[in-house]
């Protein structure tokens, strides 16, 4: 059980830009959590509390909360009907909140009772359940029993075999159906694929089936690394898996350098935009001059295959200096 005490007094009270100049007071509850109130009427005269709500501060797990809200009873502060409360309302609460920023908003109007510019109780929480360790550690057991379908000693339970270079992958079309729709497609129709019982995939590495192949099954990537996301990153793209992608992307943009950046930009190019643009902002925010790859084998590369990337290249490091130029 966790109790916070409120004792809010129109001094306490501002205006908010937030909401649209709304009455509000505020109240730190922990690193994690605080508590808003939001007043209806006229700063100065009569104003009224009208809800309260507890806000988080992002994240990472799940949590279920539940707990009380309870007035101070004093006659200063609370009336009814014209004559002193003989106990004080009881406020009770129970939200889910998801993991990130989130909030949870409590009404406390209440017509019968008259708060006099100020609100002054205590909040309990009295269940706080925490979910995100129980369903980590259910998510953790559903991948490992999902990786062991593609031990060896579990072959015999496949129905497919997927055929790169001289290797020969035993798989299941039910799992690589529910998670890729180009799969799904492949053996839902009369295709050569579903009535051989046989994939030949022919413009891929072993190692890269095999790390797209543990993504399918357990969702996690093995770990990764900058040639083995790129090319993760194109798997992902042909076989539409969107979860992989992401993950691809967003390795790669946390780990561009200079000696990677065209690559990236390349990448980007052909499998995702965002990863693109976030490459030549690295160009234009580490590279003063163009001349730093001009000599390059990439550059000379980049340039004679792809001369429209360049044009994007050179045209975003000009209007970067540019904008610079006006500061």
């Amino acid at each position: 059980m966790v109790q916070f005490f409120l004792n809010w007094t129109e001094k306490d009270i501002r205006v908010s830009n937030m909401t649209c100049g709304q009455f509000i007071s505020e109240q730190k509850l922990s690193n994690e959590w605080k508590i808003v109130c939001f007043w209806n009427g006229k700063l100065g005269k009569s104003l009224k509390p009208h809800s309260l709500e507890f806000r988080r501060v992002t994240a990472t797990d799940v949590v279920t909360m539940y707990g009380t809200f309870y007035p101070h009873h004093t006659v200063s502060t609370i009336r009814k009907r014209g004559q002193s409360s003989e106990k004080p309302p009881k406020l009770l609460f129970h939200t889910f909140m998801e993991s990130g920023s989130s909030s949870k908003v409590i009404d406390v109007y209440d017509p019968h009772l008259e708060f006099n510019s100020g609100l002054h109780g205590d909040v309990t929480i009295t269940h706080l359940t925490n979910y995100g360790c129980r369903k980590c550690v259910h998510l953790v057991e559903l991948s490992n029993d999902m990786r062991r379908l593609l031990e060896p000693e579990n072959c015999c339970l496949a129905d497919v075999y997927l055929k790169c270079g001289e290797a020969s992958i035993p798989a299941h079309k039910i799992i690589l159906s529910a998670r890729s729709p180009v799969f799904a497609a492949m053996f839902k129709n009369p295709m050569k694929e579903n009535h051989e019982n046989e994939v030949v995939i022919d413009d891929m590495e072993v190692p890269v089936l095999q790390l797209m192949l543990t993504y399918v099954y357990t969702g996690n990537p093995s770990d990764l690394t900058v040639s083995s996301a790129s090319d993760l990153l194109y798997a992902a793209d042909k076989y539409q898996l969107g979860d992989l992608k992401k993950v691809c992307c967003e390795f790669l943009k946390n780990r561009i350098s200079l000696q990677n950046v065209l690559r990236i930009v390349l990448l980007g190019e052909l499998h995702c935009n965002e990863l693109k643009s976030r490459a030549i902002d690295y160009i234009c925010l580490v590279c003063k001059e163009i001349s730093v790859f001009e000599n390059t084998e990439e550059w000379k590369t980049l340039r004679k295959e792809r001369p429209d990337l360049t044009v994007d290249i050179l045209t975003a490091v000009v209007k970067a200096k540019e904008g610079m130029g006006k500061f």
